[in-house]
């Protein structure tokens, strides 16, 4: 049984996360799919964006604590070696969405708790239904973040605010998501999907390469001193003016009309 069908809207990916009854909870199987699904995505040429969602009420509930809760009751287990398979699979997770040369856009439709809070922040943009939550839900367990949290977290609300909010751990609904600059929009929850699309239909309209370069220039601005950095630039911008894309941008911006990009 599939725990993460995907589906096609136009150039538009569908991952939606399909264990309801466990709130969408991240166990083996979900995220040994959720990596396949995901990289499958990357190969293929005509994709301009993937949307990540939730099934049923919940966006995703983080790891699976009734799955560890069973299994520590074997007498053999070796919570070592559990927790480092499951966030080494969570890792495989971002790190797929991370090398995606598209937007990836998290519909968050629900709670999103633990390692589901970081992944709805690992994807590029985040847009809220009314009913979502945020939940860091780490402490409440006495466990450290996972999946990137302390990586991304300070990326999108600044170093001091990221360790503030660790430290205390509130539950953010999506009025403070939205004042944090934690999502991008909060929508009715029957728009949601709707106005994922939307948004990443939007995106669609430009340059592949100028999107591919964007993620990847920041990504790694945070730890490339400027000296590389506007290396790694200035090869981006050469590739850029090489491809038929950039010759068609020209031309049309000099016809005053806008340019079909087709990633060529």
């Amino acid at each position: 049984m599939s725990h993460v069908p995907v589906s096609t809207q136009g150039r538009t990916a569908v991952v939606t996360l399909d264990r309801p009854d466990a709130g969408n909870a991240m166990d083996t199987p979900l995220l040994v799919q959720l990596t396949e699904a995901l990289r499958s995505l990357t190969t293929d040429p005509e994709l301009r964006g993937v949307l990540v969602t939730g099934a049923g009420r919940a966006f995703c509930l983080g790891g699976d604590l009734r799955a560890y809760h069973r299994a520590m009751s074997d007498p053999q287990f070796d919570a070592v070696a559990y927790g480092d398979r499951l966030t080494g699979l969570l890792s495989e997770v971002v790190l797929t969405i991370r090398s995606l040369g598209c937007p990836v856009l998290a519909a968050v439709n629900g709670q999103a708790a633990g390692a589901g809070f970081s992944l709805a922040l690992a994807c590029d943009l985040r847009i809220a239904s009314r009913r979502a939550s945020f939940h860091f839900a780490y402490g409440a367990i006495g466990a450290s973040t996972d999946a990137g949290m302390a990586w991304f977290l300070p990326r999108v609300v600044g170093h001091a605010r990221a360790l503030e909010l660790l430290l205390e751990q509130p539950v953010l609904r999506p009025p403070q998501a939205l004042e944090e600059g934690l999502v991008g929009a909060v929508v009715d929850p029957a728009d949601l999907v709707d106005a994922g699309l939307r948004r990443l239909e939007e995106l669609a309209q430009a340059a592949p390469h100028a999107i591919r370069s964007a993620k990847r220039l920041l990504d790694r601005s945070l730890s490339t001193g400027l000296a590389d950095h506007l290396e790694l630039e200035r090869a981006d911008f050469a590739a850029g003016v090489a491809s038929r894309d950039m010759r068609r941008g020209v031309t049309s911006l000099l016809a005053g009309e806008w340019p079909e990009f087709r990633g060529e």
